[in-house]
């Protein structure tokens, strides 16, 4: 067992042999996951990883070495290899000041569990399989195929420090996971689904995922027998919650340090300038409670912490981590996150979000001649010019909903995007979160909002 003591020393020990920052991160993660196909149990396993990965800081060089053995000979075997690799590009100044750890809380109960995952056996979460396979069954939809995983995750990890912090976190996430294949002999549709919550599966309540996974089914085939919509220009609206995922890509990934530090933002030197249209707040909180995206501490031991960064459509800030943060000249604002020990951290998104305005929702859509709805985004790519999937999508005509469409997807320069929203409104609502994938792997996000009018949107379809 790896002491505190341990990791002093170790720490002490980088400092007096070329003097840096240091940080080590230390993983222990437990996972199961069970597959249900067939109206049977079609797999199952569990894994158990345990690591450490150290960084090293000087001026502008970064070392960051991992490894899966965690006893004191394997740390002291890392860091020598992280030492030498900091040898490389130059010599420094040794300390021979010993680094002393002070242990510091987050708030408690970011991810609630009545009882250890551990101790909830196969037998219970193999009964919510069955459960969320015969909901699907009798959903009243065409099915050519389906199966359910249920996966759970329950990770400690503690970030020590040369400035003396010592921060231990736990993340426990359970989900179920329905892929499925929708259609008769005029065509097919496959699509997947996460229902995801942040905390042990006894908090889970049965008729909120058996709702969501038979709407997920019902819309999927509204949209099979929907008719292609045309590519084109004209107002969109965003239903409020999961379609919030356009903050995620049309600004989220550009506001990131790491973005602007690289040349790759069209935010780079607009701090205190309007870049948004006056109604849009965006704000990314990885403190909320019961969303996906949250944690004590960052992937650096730092709280987590409220971040705006649009307000009223005035650049504010970025998301910060060590590295990156230091790059641009601010400081960490709990932003920096990892998938695992095997990535060093960066700048990332946790829950970000589009703050609600006061305008009315009816209103929006009546008074429009022609327009699209977007219920549900899909898949889509980020960064200066942004694409997203429609995954459900309606045709406003003469102000009212006319008909599904399909195969559209919704693109452009989110600088530009942002300066035409013209109706923001009152009623926010959140959504389950997902995976966001960049340089330091996956972590868990959400993004939502209030349901938005974009005046005018590049629109591509089938031609």
């Amino acid at each position: 067992m790896l002491t505190i003591a341990a990791i002093e020393a170790l720490l002490s020990d980088t400092a007096s042999r070329g003097h840096a920052f240091s940080e080590l991160f230390v993983e222990d993660k437990a996972e199961r996951e069970l597959n249900y196909e067939k109206q049977a149990l079609a797999g199952a396993q569990t894994m158990h990883s345990r690591g450490a990965g150290l960084r090293l800081i000087r001026d502008h060089h970064v070392i960051y070495t991992y490894t899966n053995d965690v006893s004191e000979p394997g740390l002291k075997q890392l860091a020598d290899q992280a030492l030498a690799l900091l040898q490389i590009v130059g010599s420094a100044t040794p300390s021979d000041q010993a680094v002393t750890l002070q242990e510091i809380h987050g708030k408690a109960g970011s991810n609630p569990m009545q009882r250890e995952l551990a101790e909830i056996g196969n037998r219970r979460k193999l009964d919510v399989l069955r459960e969320i396979d015969a909901a699907v069954r009798s959903a009243g939809v065409p099915l050519l195929s389906h199966g359910v995983t249920y996966y759970e995750t329950d990770q400690r990890v503690w970030i020590a420090n040369s400035e003396g912090t010592l921060a231990k976190d736990r993340r426990v996430n359970t989900r179920a996971r329905l892929h499925y294949t929708v259609g008769d002999t005029e065509g097919a549709l496959y699509e997947w689904a996460d229902f995801i919550q942040p905390a042990g599966l006894d908090t889970w309540q049965s008729e909120e995922y058996i709702a969501f996974f038979q709407n997920q089914l019902k819309t999927a085939y509204e949209t099979l027998r929907a008719e292609p919509l045309k590519p084109g220009r004209m107002p969109v609206v965003l239903a409020a919650g999961s379609c919030g995922v356009l903050w995620h890509e049309c600004c989220g990934h550009t506001l990131e340090a790491a973005a602007i530090a690289s040349g790759h933002s069209d935010f780079i030197g607009k701090r205190d300038t309007v870049v948004a249209s006056p109604k849009v707040t965006i704000v990314d909180d990885g403190t909320l409670p019961g969303l996906y995206g949250s944690s004590c501490f960052d992937d650096e031991g730092k709280l987590r912490q409220r971040n705006v960064l649009i307000e009223k459509g005035v650049l504010k800030g970025y998301l910060c981590d060590r590295v990156h943060g230091r790059q641009i000249g601010l400081e960490s604002n709990g932003c920096g996150r990892r998938q695992d020990y095997t990535f060093a951290p960066t700048s990332r998104m946790s829950n970000t979000y589009l703050a609600p305005g006061c305008d009315d929702e009816e209103e929006m859509i009546r008074s429009l001649g022609e327009g699209l709805l977007v219920t549900q985004l899909g898949g889509g790519s980020g960064g200066p010019i942004f694409s997203l999937a429609c995954s459900r999508a309606y045709l406003i005509k003469n102000g009212q909903i006319d008909r599904p469409v399909k195969n559209c997807m919704l693109t452009g320069r989110g600088i530009d995007v942002m300066k035409k929203i013209d109706r923001v409104g009152a009623n926010i609502k959140t959504e389950y979160g997902s995976f966001c994938g960049a340089s330091s792997g996956l972590v868990p996000t959400t993004a939502f909002q209030p349901q938005v009018r974009i005046s005018e949107m590049i629109i591509g379809g089938e031609a």
